[in-house]
């Protein structure tokens, strides 16, 4: 009877070990797939904090500002321009755990993806419409500058951008003033668009611009899309100035830098320092009329900006909304609207003025 009795035992004993067993490994199963659930790419973006770049110096080995043929004054102090970086763009992703972490850290945002770019943009034409935001951006800001200072200037079609692999790209640049289309002149970029619409099928399309000075006439055969030959550039208006202006950023792209440039080129074209040797960061677009406009990211702006050690930063007055109850700690906040608002707040930093008089978001 006990050899009858002793298996079944030993066989009740077997399965209270095999539970356990099978647990951990069910355990170890789901961790696994909750792992790699959390490293699975998601729709989102996220904004964090980007660096903080003096106009008035170096960014990446290469002075940012460089004015040529115009008599250009030492100055002092910073003109920061503020950036914000993006994690999971077109061509990019994020995981759930990053997107966890940026919600539990406040200096970062986090927003569907489709908030941000269009949907099914390309990484491609994500690099192209940031570049050309940034080079009509650097457009008018020069032009503010030299309004305020009252030096005249005359009004072009520029080539604003160049799509990587069209047909233009590697003949055209950014920054090509165009003349002429098939031999014929247009005043503005819809004029040019349809001079090159024009273009017989077969046949190169012929552009004259001036580059760094000289004229150049540049065939390019163009590629055909929804019938209507392409050569793959971005036109815009932009202008001639009486002196070269440069204004190189590497690939930082966008339009809300517009504000600190115009103070950085007006600052080197005045004797002395703008700033009065202080610390000024600052954020904003700026149109042909003066006016700074609203940007994204702005909590995450001031942020970078004190890291950087500025004492004080130039909003928009759009984003007021966004400021009120963000500010780090350290870093004084003047509201501005219009260019004029901005140059007064600076002034009156560097001359040890009454900041406590500039208007702020509150």
């Amino acid at each position: 009877m006990s050899s009858f009795r002793a298996p079944r035992r030993l066989a009740r004993a077997g399965s209270a070990l095999a539970r356990p067993r099978l647990a951990m490994a069910t355990l170890a199963l789901l961790c696994a797939m909750l792992l790699g659930a959390m490293l699975l790419p998601v729709p989102y973006v996220i904004e964090r904090p980007g660096p903080a770049i003096d106009v008035l110096g170096e960014y990446e080995g290469e002075k940012i500002l460089q004015i040529e043929g115009r008599e250009t004054y030492p100055t002092d102090g910073a003109l920061m321009m503020t950036t914000v970086a993006v994690d999971g763009g077109p061509g990019y992703t994020v995981t759930p755990l990053e997107v966890i972490g940026a919600w539990l850290d406040r200096s970062q945002a986090v927003m569907p993806r489709e908030v941000v770019f269009p949907a099914q943009q390309t990484k491609d034409e994500t690099t192209l419409q940031t570049s050309v935001q940034m080079s009509t951006s650097q457009q008018g800001a020069v032009a503010v500058a030299l309004e305020e200072l009252g030096i005249p200037y005359t009004d072009a079609v520029l080539i604003a951008g160049v799509e990587t692999g069209a047909p233009a790209d590697g003949l055209l640049e950014a920054g090509d003033e165009l003349l002429t289309v098939n031999g014929s002149a247009a005043a503005d970029p819809a004029g040019f668009q349809a001079l090159t619409a024009a273009t017989p099928a077969g046949q190169d399309v012929r552009l004259t611009v001036r580059r760094d000075g000289a004229e150049q006439e540049i065939a390019v055969t163009p590629e055909m899309r929804d019938g209507v030959p392409r050569l793959g550039i971005v036109l815009a208006t932009g202008h001639v100035f009486p002196f070269e202006v440069h204004l190189a950023v590497g690939e930082v792209g966008g339009p809300s830098a517009g504000t600190m440039f115009a103070l950085s080129v007006y600052d080197e074209l005045t004797p002395g320092a703008l700033t009065g040797g202080a610390e000024i960061a600052g954020t904003g677009t700026i149109d042909e009329d003066g006016a700074v406009g609203p940007i994204g990211g702005i909590r995450q702006k001031m942020v970078g900006a004190r890291e950087k050690g500025a004492e004080y930063f130039l909003a928009p007055g759009g984003n007021c909304e966004q400021v009120v109850g963000r500010i780090p700690d350290g870093l004084q906040v003047v509201r501005v609207d219009t260019f004029e608002g901005a140059l007064h707040a600076v002034e009156t930093i560097g001359e040890g003025g009454d900041v406590s008089a500039l208007p702020t978001c509150g």
